[in-house]
């Protein structure tokens, strides 16, 4: 593979992250890490390399993207803040210790796990009907911590950055409508993906064989050329996001749920 075409293809993986962020209010790292993956191996870059690598650098991407998406959906009125603090706090935290975990244990048990957690969420999704008005939004501090903590571990364990859960819980478990939870998730976002990525680039300071232009488990020329594009499709996607019907949303994110727990157990 050319340079040059190593280069169309991050730009292309950016655009399907930023339209993944700004209209489902998820990171998009379940697009980024495995295009970065299958090009650092490509390159030549060791496997065992290249996956905490691919997590890391998702994790930047989706930190940059994210705060544009947020910006676009709390200027449209659709981020509650109210519990928000104690979503990312925790967030940052669990993301820290989701990143330390990922690099000393088989992550393949952990996708297994997240999966099979994709698949609840799908059922769920299916059978309850989502709020529509702000009327019943729960007011535990403790669910909310919960919720950020989980969202963080998975942030920091498979290089996402959680709102592919938190979503679900949102709508489900603390009632929120489904454009708000979009807007909220991708607030909390900016949370975790910090915490992991600066997890990431800590753990991986002094190890060897890292591609060029890597600080730790950051790849400099995959963060660039994936946020170029991410970046600029997140800021349109959310604005779109307000437009659409919320059922329409509701269906895609429960195909983008079923595709990625498909994916991670290995059936697809």
């Amino acid at each position: 593979m050319d340079f040059f075409t190593y280069i169309i293809l991050l730009l292309i993986g950016g655009c399907f992250g930023g339209l993944m962020a700004g209209l489902l209010g998820v990171g998009g790292g379940i697009i980024l890490t495995p295009i970065q993956y299958y090009l650092l191996v490509a390159y030549g870059v060791d496997s065992n390399i290249a996956m905490p690598l691919s997590f890391g650098t998702s994790l930047a991407v989706i930190f940059v993207t994210m705060i544009r998406s947020t910006k676009k959906h709390y200027d449209n009125d659709l981020v509650v803040t109210t519990f928000l603090s104690y979503i990312m706090v925790l967030g940052f935290i669990g993301a820290i210790i989701g990143a330390f975990i990922s690099t000393h244990v088989d992550v393949s048990i952990l996708k297994l796990l997240f999966g099979l957690m994709c698949f609840v969420a799908v059922i769920n999704m299916i059978l309850i009907k989502y709020p529509d008005n702000d009327d019943n939004i729960s007011k535990s501090k403790v669910a909310h911590s919960l919720l950020g903590l989980i969202g963080g571990l998975l942030c920091g364990l498979l290089g996402v950055g959680g709102g592919i859960i938190m979503i679900p819980i949102l709508t489900i478990v603390l009632k929120y409508p489904t454009h708000k939870a979009i807007g909220t998730s991708s607030a909390s976002i900016i949370a975790t993906s910090l915490g992991g990525l600066i997890a990431y680039m800590v753990l991986g300071w002094n190890v060897p064989n890292l591609p060029a232009y890597s600080i730790g488990y950051v790849n400099l020329i995959q963060f660039v050329f994936l946020t170029i594009t991410s970046t600029i499709v997140a800021g349109y996607a959310a604005n779109i996001s307000k437009k659409v019907d919320s059922k329409k949303l509701k269906i895609v994110h429960i195909l983008l749920v079923l595709y990625i727990g498909l994916k991670m157990v290995g059936i697809v």
